[in-house]
């Protein structure tokens, strides 16, 4: 089975890398891969990595001009900017091509939404979310169930330094550049899914600080948030900043009965391999349980598996239609209206589910620490700008250990 690569940017390199430690293994061929970019030539990552593999395979700027296997033998890995994706999918599909690996995130404007149902429905489709395949999610994963955990938070920070590739064009299609919604928080929306449930509703989204370029204005790549409750009743918190000088990847579950878990994933950046990850259940101050890890590659995971499906005989491998159509309608949502409340069809928008989570907290036995330290987490991320949204967790209020300190709170 032969495989193209459509983007020779960062993702393609990334899932280059691990297609090459694939090919280490004995399980493909390098020169059965095939490349595609609009520019003709790989990025920077992906020409050093070529380099170390003793490669250096054209990069058609099109499918026309690719000389390509039959559609039956091959699967398309579409590495694509978020806005660029389904109508790249659709081009594919029409061409005859069954078989596609999908990068995050996958953005469907509603004059597509019918034609990527056909094509999901008739093709064999795996869904880039890497952090799901990590050693630390499986940890967490099994520390929910060991302990029959039942989180009422989820708080993820995925941040890092990204000016210099957002100055360079990275993740920009053909008329705009990305927001900050469209890079990490996507991975952050399905990892808070698979652990508390699919979002419900979208209570508070906000722009905090905007990148700028020069005189151009703002290009939306600082920080933003994502505050919402999921299907299940608990809330969660995505938090991103993309001018952080570190790269952080980190999971916080509060949960009942005093219990939390704590994990940081390992980032997927080839020059960060030496960054340790690792799982922490904790009830109140005391560790109960932990997880440490040098290595946990989750790109590698993820691809070995979406190689293994898609390369079967006879795959079975279909998409979440219903996923992608819902994490669409959040993320255009964080798109179109960053400075409010932006709620896609559910409920009116409110901006109080942090009060809400404050109330929860003391009525579900969370320790007064606990509440202390989310705020903490509040002020590190712009108190200021948050505070003045969401006034009643303003971290100048003083909140006791009770309902009756609550009161004092929120009053």
């Amino acid at each position: 089975m032969d495989i193209v690569i459509v983007g020779a940017g960062k993702a393609g390199s990334l899932h280059y890398r691990a297609y090459s430690r694939l090919a280490r293994a004995g399980r493909l061929d390098l020169r059965r891969i095939h490349f595609i970019d609009h520019t003709g030539r790989p990025g920077a990552e992906l020409e050093r990595l070529l380099r170390a593999d003793g490669l250096n395979p054209p990069i058609a700027t099109d499918r026309p001009g690719a000389a390509l296997p039959a559609p039956e033998h091959t699967v398309v890995d579409l590495c694509l900017p978020s806005r660029s994706l389904a109508p790249a999918l659709i081009g594919w599909w029409r061409a005859g091509y069954r078989r596609f690996l999908l990068e995050k995130p996958f953005l469907v404007t509603p004059e597509l939404r019918a034609e990527v149902a056909e094509v999901f429905a008739d093709s064999h489709t795996v869904l880039v979310r890497n952090y799901l395949h990590s050693r630390v999610h499986r940890a967490v994963r099994e520390l929910i169930d060991r302990y029959d955990l039942d989180p009422v938070l989820c708080v993820t920070d995925f941040s890092k330094d990204r000016r210099a590739d957002n100055h360079r064009g990275r993740g920009a299609s053909g008329t705009s550049s990305p927001t900050v919604y469209e890079v990490e928080l996507p991975h952050q929306l399905y990892i808070g899914a698979d652990l508390i449930g699919a979002p419900r509703a979208i209570e508070h989204v906000e722009d905090l600080d905007q990148d700028t370029v020069g005189g151009a204005g703002p290009l939306r790549l600082g920080e933003g948030v994502i505050v919402g409750r999921a299907e299940r009743g608990a809330a969660f918190i995505h938090y991103s900043n993309l001018q952080h000088p570190t790269v952080v990847r980190s999971l916080d579950l509060l949960c009942r009965e005093r219990l939390s878990v704590h994990a940081t994933y390992a980032p997927i950046c080839e020059e960060l391999t030496d960054i340790k990850a690792g799982v922490f259940l904790c009830k109140g101050d005391t560790v109960l349980a932990k997880s440490l890890f040098t290595e946990d590659d989750n790109m590698l995971a993820m691809i070995s598996d979406a190689h293994t499906a898609l390369t079967a005989p006879r795959p079975t491998t279909r998409a979440d239609l219903a996923e992608v159509l819902r994490n669409s309608e959040l993320i255009h949502a964080a798109i179109a209206d960053p400075a409010g409340a932006a709620t896609p069809g559910v409920r009116p928008a409110r901006g109080d589910v942090l009060q809400e989570w404050v109330v929860d907290s003391f009525r579900l036995g969370l320790p007064s620490g606990a509440g202390r330290a989310f705020l903490g987490f509040l002020d590190q991320r712009r108190r200021a700008r948050m505070a003045g949204q969401l006034p009643a967790l303003d971290p100048a209020f003083e909140t006791g250990p009770g309902p009756r300190g609550l009161a004092r709170a929120v009053a």
